[in-house]
């Protein structure tokens, strides 16, 4: 399948940038690049934890935007870069359908072939056991070891 196969049109569908601050670009060139009869993608972002922070305030945050979007949107787009374990994807699927009966497709980058989300979508599957995923803009920061990047 290819993303253009999608079921999907700017009138009834939003991207969803997952951790926009490395799915930001993606999401933007998807939308874009996609458009439809001369209109674009909406997009919205979507703040996910770190693996070190407590993933409550981001769903808490994420429930009660969702609630405003499904009344605009039928269908939804996950978008990010990179899915390592899949938790953060798995949490907001299951916002989703507990709220709605909206349609949801996921995209990624790059997906770890042990991640316990799966996309509809992949460009690279990986191995994460045997590879650390890291993007060539990514700089150390306070989340994730040096030894990481």
């Amino acid at each position: 399948m290819k993303m253009a196969e999608l079921p999907i049109h700017p009138k009834d569908t939003c991207f969803l940038s997952i951790a926009p601050d490395y799915s930001g670009i993606a999401t933007q060139i998807l939308s874009h690049s996609l458009s439809m009869e001369k209109e674009i993608f909406n997009i919205e972002s979507v703040n996910v934890p770190y693996p070190d922070e407590d993933k409550r305030e981001y769903l808490t945050e994420f429930t009660q935007n969702f609630m405003k979007w499904q009344r605009r949107w039928d269908k939804f787009v996950l978008v990010q870069s990179g899915v390592v374990w899949g938790d953060n994807l798995m949490d907001l699927c299951n916002v989703m359908t507990r709220a709605s009966g909206a349609e949801i497709y996921a995209v990624a980058l790059c997906e770890s072939q042990h991640s316990r989300f799966k996309c509809n979508l992949v460009s690279l599957h990986y191995d994460s056991d045997q590879f650390d995923l890291h993007f060539w803009w990514e700089q150390p920061n306070i989340h994730y070891p040096c030894n990481l990047l």
